[in-house]
């Protein structure tokens, strides 16, 4: 189910499959709230780095790292 970062708040909550899973779904309800924001972007791309230096599965720290690079490039250019 695909569900806008707006609607959020009105499904229950979905069991993170691991760390990653879980900081994203942090700042996507940070997002549902007003918006993002440079706070959660930081928050979100921390936890990235950590997975990607920590996991031992060559594909989610490919997918940490990614995400972490895509939220430094966007976390300055938020308005709040």
């Amino acid at each position: 189910m695909n569900v806008p970062a707006s609607d959020y708040f009105l499904y229950p909550e979905v069991a993170p499959i691991d760390r990653l899973d879980s900081a994203c779904q942090d700042h996507d309800k940070e997002c549902s709230h007003g918006g993002c924001s440079r706070r959660g972007d930081t928050a979100l791309r921390n936890a990235s780095l950590a997975v990607a230096v920590t996991s031992s599965d060559v594909q989610l720290r490919a997918i940490a790292t990614s995400i972490a690079l895509a939220m430094q490039i966007v976390k300055d250019k938020r308005s709040r």
